[in-house]
C-alpha cells in the first residue's frame, strides 16, 4: 500500500463509497460515520443482476449497507442488529398517476424494509417522507416521528396522491419545508442531510434549478429511477459522480428485490471525483525542519490521489498572518508537476490566524472560476493543518466554509488546541480530527488511525 493511502482511507471517508455486505453487527457505536459513509455504498448497483440471490434471507441489506457499512470490518452471514448512525434522511416518493397502486404499493414496502433497519431516534436517524404528483405533499416531517412504534405505522398509512409528475417543485418544497430546523433538521449541528429521490418518469418541470439549490443547501441528493425514468434527469437531480449516487432499476418488482439483494465486494474504491484543499499552517512556531516534513506528508498523500481535471482536483492555501495560495484547485492536472511544485513549496514563518486561512478558502479557492465543481455536485474537501492556537475567530470561519457545503477535516500537530480542532472540523469529530505529538508523526499518521 502507498504511503498515505491508509490516511486516506480513513481521513478522507467523504471520498469513499462502502460494499454492500451485512456486517452491519460490527457497527453498533453513534456518530460513526459522515454522510457518504453512511448512504453511498450500491448507488452503482444498475450493472447487478436483481435476480441473483433474491432468496436471500438478508431483508433490506443492500440499502441499509449503503446508510451504515463501513467497508473495512470483517464480513458475516447473520443478520445485522439495527445500526447506530446520526442522519436526517428524507424520501421523496413520486405518486404520479403513471405509478399504478400497485406499483405504489411495493414501493411503500421498499421503504419500509430500509427504514426497518435503521437506529430511529431523537438523537440518532430522523426519517421525514414527502410525495408528490402534480404537487408536493407533506407525509410527515424530520421531527414527526421518533421511534420505529410511530414511523413504521405511518409508512403503511401515506396515501398515493396520483397525477402529473413535478420532481422540480417537489425539490424545492423540500428545501423549504423538511430541511429547515423549524421541521426536525439538525443541519446546524452538523448532521448528515440526505435526500434519496425515486421516480419513474419524466418530470413536468425544471428540475435543474431546484436540484442546483438542494445540493448547495448542504444536502446530499441521491436518485432512484424506476422503469422509464429519465437518465438525464436523475443525473441532474443526483450529486456526481453519477455511478455513485443515482441507480436505475427496471421495476418496482426489481425495487422491490432489491432489499433482498446481497453483493459484496473485497475491498472498497476510492471515489475518484472530488476537490480537495489543503489549508497548511506555516507560521513562526512550526520552523523550517519541521515545514519540510509537512511537505513530505502533503507529498504522500496527493501520490495515492487520481489528479486530472475530471477525477480529483487539488488546491493548497498556506497561511500565517495572512493566507496565501500556492495551488487552485484549475492549477494542475498532471500528478508528476503537482508532486514536483509541493516539493518547493515555500515557508514564511509568521502568526497563526486559521479563520482568515478558511474565510480566503471560501471565497477565493472554492468557487468555480478557480476551478470548484461544486455547482456540479462533486465534493468539496478541506484539509487543515496546523500546530497551534488561532489569533483570530476559527469558529465563524469554520462554520461559513462548512455551510458553503465543504466537509473540513482537522490535523493537529504538537500544540494544537483540541477545542479549536473541534470547532473547525465537520462532524462527527471522532471522524475528521486528528492529533499527532510531533512533526515527526506525520510520516506515521496513517498507521495511527488503522
Amino acid at each position: 500500500m502507498k504511503s498515505g493511502s491508509k490516511f486516506l482511507f480513513h481521513v478522507f471517508d467523504i471520498l469513499f463509497y462502502f460494499c454492500i455486505t451485512s456486517f452491519l453487527v460490527f457497527y453498533v457505536f453513534k456518530y460513526a460515520n459522515d454522510l457518504c459513509s453512511r448512504y453511498s455504498a450500491n448507488l452503482n448497483m444498475k450493472n447487478t443482476n436483481l435476480n441473483q440471490n433474491k432468496h436471500s434471507p438478508r431483508s433490506a441489506r443492500v440499502v441499509r449497507a449503503s446508510l451504515a457499512a463501513p467497508c473495512d470490518l470483517p464480513m458475516t452471514s447473520q443478520p445485522s442488529s439495527s445500526v447506530f448512525t446520526v442522519a436526517d434522511i428524507v424520501f421523496l416518493v413520486d405518486g404520479s398517476s403513471s405509478i399504478g397502486i400497485d406499483n405504489f404499493t411495493l414501493a411503500r414496502d421498499f421503504l419500509k424494509s430500509v427504514i426497518t433497519g435503521l437506529d430511529i431516534g431523537p438523537d440518532k436517524v430522523r426519517i421525514g417522507l414527502a410525495q408528490y404528483s402534480d404537487e408536493p405533499h407533506q407525509e410527515f416531517l424530520l421531527k414527526d416521528h421518533m421511534d420505529k412504534s410511530s414511523l413504521l405505522p405511518a409508512l403503511d398509512e401515506f396515501p398515493y396522491r396520483t397525477g402529473n409528475t413535478a420532481t422540480g417543485k417537489a425539490m424545492d418544497f423540500l428545501v423549504k419545508q423538511y430541511f429547515t430546523e423549524e421541521a426536525g433538521s439538525r443541519a446546524k449541528e452538523r448532521v448528515p442531510q440526505i435526500a434519496v429521490v425515486i421516480t419513474n418518469g419524466d418530470s413536468a418541470d425544471d428540475i435543474v434549478a431546484p436540484a442546483k439549490s438542494l445540493r448547495q443547501h448542504g444536502v446530499i441528493v441521491f436518485g432512484i429511477g424506476v422503469g422509464q425514468a429519465n437518465l438525464m434527469e436523475l443525473k441532474a437531480i443526483a450529486n456526481r459522480p453519477s455511478e455513485r449516487f443515482l441507480l436505475t432499476i427496471d421495476s418496482y418488482q426489481a425495487l422491490q428485490r432489491l432489499t433482498e439483494e446481497t453483493s459484496c465486494c473485497k475491498h472498497c474504491k476510492a471515489a475518484n471525483v472530488a476537490d480537495i484543499v489543503f489549508i497548511v499552517d506555516e507560521s513562526g512556531s512550526i520552523g523550517t525542519a519541521n515545514f519540510k516534513m509537512v511537505r513530505t506528508f502533503l507529498h504522500s498523500i496527493v501520490s495515492g490521489l487520481e489528479i486530472s481535471w475530471a477525477k480529483v482536483r487539488v488546491g493548497i492555501v498556506m497561511y500565517s498572518n495572512g493566507a496565501s495560495p500556492q495551488v487552485y484547485l484549475d492549477s494542475f492536472d498532471d500528478k508528476s508537476e503537482l508532486l514536483n511544485f509541493i516539493k518547493i513549496l515555500p515557508y514564511r514563518g509568521g502568526g497563526t490566524n486559521t479563520g482568515a486561512a478558511l474565510n480566503y478558502a471560501r471565497d477565493n479557492v472554492f468557487i468555480k472560476a478557480r476551478g470548484s465543481r461544486k455547482e456540479q455536485g462533486v465534493q468539496q474537501v478541506a484539509v487543515v493543518i496546523t500546530d497551534g492556537k488561532s489569533q483570530d475567530d476559527v469558529s465563524t470561519a469554520a462554520a461559513d466554509l462548512r455551510r458553503a457545503g465543504v466537509t473540513i477535516y482537522a490535523i493537529g500537530v504538537k500544540e494544537a488546541n483540541k477545542a479549536l480542532l473541534d470547532q473547525m472540523a465537520s462532524y462527527p469529530h471522532n471522524k475528521h480530527v486528528f492529533n499527532v505529538d510531533n512533526f515527526e508523526k506525520l510520516k506515521g499518521l496513517e498507521l495511527s488511525l488503522q
